[in-house]
């Protein structure tokens, strides 16, 4: 069915949203908690509220996926109201972590489909998170859609956000004017953790919520862990940094907040000290901040000049906030076997424990990305035949392209093949194409395929 219709008045309507993503879906789930039985549970990857009427009030209020003695279980699914032409992924307020990958989940389901089946309001589905946003979302029916460029002009000034009440029982905490031209204040209440910036003179529209994002990093000093939190500005290339102790119990306290859900209330203040705006900032590294706390847990806690000299360092030669070359991003599949290789050769760089680490701890690369970005590069690996490296070829039967090594080689044989007729056309050299093959050869050698792979050299 079409997604818009032509009426006998001759106008375009847009008709509700009949495809698979949209439609009411169960599936059975085991839940494992400690010290108690496994609980059996149906959860809704979708809801279709006109299929399911009875179970709107149960999404709006937060127990739709609920265990008999009234614990929440946390679980990503689609809300539909096909009649108000409502469609939205609702990431629960424990499962960010999963927003990237829940979001490309759903894209790659709708990108199944025939596009004229997909209507706009199902094309550009709201992310919500929570209960609660989901009924602010539900609530705003009438809402105007407004373009930002008519909020925050490119050009202009950054437009103040609303007043939060909150911020008239809420100071900077001390100390934070000694160094506000380079740090940022954290302060946790009643759970929610707030930031306090302030701007210089010649920076006034640094640190809007458009611009603005919060890293995690991991330093250590003669021993001593030191955990930076970044609030980064790209537009206006500006940076504020905070150094916690994971030894600490208030610092201990902001980072266990952090891993439970990576959001923050910014407040950023002038040269003058008065309040200028307040927004949220989030992004997916929760489980980066696991990662941190894990290999802190055991650190001891170093005597108050020691740590402070450790936090000098840092200040001398913080983590780096600008993005060092690295294979990890939302790239598009490549086009072509040159630039696939590029990418392969840059992934295997990043390959060792050492540049994992540092991509997950240090350049606070979110680990949905970092899995997703791995899994794009070696796939287009795989399309062209380009031969990976020992370490990658176990990473890519983990992935599931193929069921064991052996096949995977044998695959790239057979891609490789295929492509190198068409070498020049897609970028590879003479050398290039004998390196790969040798490379391939070695690889069946290893894996116990067969190494007469036939490969031609002709351009």
């Amino acid at each position: 069915m079409n997604a818009i219709v032509q009426g006998s008045d001759g106008a375009l309507t847009q008709q509700p949203y009949t495809g698979p993503s949209g439609r009411t879906r169960v599936e059975r789930a085991c839940v494992f908690r400690p010290g108690r039985k496994p609980a059996a549970l149906e959860v809704f990857r979708v809801l279709n509220v006109e299929e399911c009427p009875g179970l709107r009030e149960a999404a709006l209020n937060g127990c739709l996926h609920q265990l008999e003695d009234g614990e929440e279980v946390e679980v990503p699914f689609i809300y539909h109201d096909p009649r108000v032409f409502r469609f939205a992924l609702v990431i629960p307020n424990g499962a960010r972590c999963r927003e990237l990958s829940e979001r490309a989940r759903l894209l790659d389901s709708l990108m199944q489909e025939h596009e004229e089946d997909v209507p706009d309001y199902v094309r550009n589905f709201a992310i919500v998170h929570g209960s609660r946003g989901l009924a602010r979302y539900v609530s705003d029916a009438d809402r105007i859609e407004v373009e930002l460029s008519e909020l925050e002009p490119v050009d202009g000034r950054p437009v103040v956000a609303s007043y939060d009440p909150r911020l008239s029982g809420l100071l900077p905490p001390a100390g934070f004017w000694t160094h506000a031209s380079t740090e940022l204040a954290p302060l946790l209440d009643d759970d929610e953790l707030w930031l306090f910036v302030r701007v210089e003179k010649d920076e006034p529209e640094a640190f809007s919520e458009a611009s603005s994002d919060l890293l995690i990093q991991l330093k250590t000093v003669e021993q001593v862990p030191v955990c930076v939190l970044a609030l980064t500005d790209s537009r206006a290339g500006a940076v504020r940094r905070a150094y916690l102790n994971p030894a600490r119990s208030a610092d201990g306290r902001i980072l266990e907040c952090l891993r439970r859900d990576f959001r923050a209330t910014v407040v950023v203040h002038s040269e003058q000290r008065r309040p200028l705006r307040s927004f949220r900032v989030e992004a997916p590294r929760a489980a980066n901040v696991k990662l941190i706390i894990g290999r802190t847990e055991l650190a001891p806690q170093p005597s108050r000049d020691r740590w402070e000299s450790c936090v000098d360092a840092c200040r001398s030669a913080p983590p780096p906030v600008s993005q060092i070359a690295n294979p990890f991003g939302l790239s598009e599949d490549a086009s072509t076997a040159a630039e696939a290789l590029d990418r392969l050769r840059l992934l295997e760089a990043w390959s060792s424990p050492a540049r994992v680490e540092e991509a997950l701890s240090i350049l606070s690369t979110p680990r949905t990305l970092f899995e997703l970005s791995r899994r794009r590069i070696v796939a287009d690996a795989l399309r062209f035949g380009l031969a990976m490296s020992d370490a990658l070829v176990p990473q890519a039967v983990q992935f599931g392209f193929a069921s064991e090594a052996k096949d995977l080689v044998l695959a790239l044989g057979r891609q490789f093949e295929q492509i190198v007729p068409q070498a020049s056309a897609q970028g590879l050299d003479e050398g290039q194409v004998r390196a790969n093959r040798r490379a391939l050869e070695r690889l069946a050698m290893m894996h116990g395929t067969s190494t007469e792979l036939a490969l031609s050299c002709t351009m």
